[in-house]
């Protein structure tokens, strides 16, 4: 149970975290007067869910308090096999979608490795 539990913060923390970061990247294109050009949004597309994803690890880690890099990898895994399944019902899946869906798994493996060394408040 308390598995479930932790795996439905970490979803929900992605979730905030998501869209927290996609309202302040459209606030900044909307208000910019530049013209930004598609790879080079795709290029800050992929830096920033490679960042969110290692906070997530980072996260999973903390909450679970234990086997940081199996635990955020199964979860950033579930979290991108379910996206998978929307892309291809959407029909929007790329091979440049798999290489970033790696790389979102690595950040997320070493978040969750970073994330279990920290050291925790300890409650008397």
């Amino acid at each position: 149970m308390q598995f479930i539990k932790n795996t439905a913060k970490s979803y929900l923390f992605f979730l905030i975290i998501t869209s927290i970061s996609s309202i302040i990247y459209t606030s900044i294109i909307y208000f910019s007067n530049t013209q930004i050009s598609t790879n080079t949004l795709n290029i800050i597309s992929f830096f920033a869910s490679v960042v969110i994803f290692f906070i997530l690890g980072i996260y999973i880690s903390h909450i679970f308090k234990e086997k940081g890099l199996m635990n955020s990898f199964m979860i950033s895994l579930i979290l991108l096999l379910l996206i998978l399944l929307l892309k291809i019902i959407t029909k929007s899946f790329s091979v440049s979608w798999i290489i970033k869906s790696i790389s979102c798994l690595l950040a997320s493996s070493i978040g969750g490795i970073i994330g279990i060394n920290f050291k925790r408040k300890k409650t008397i």
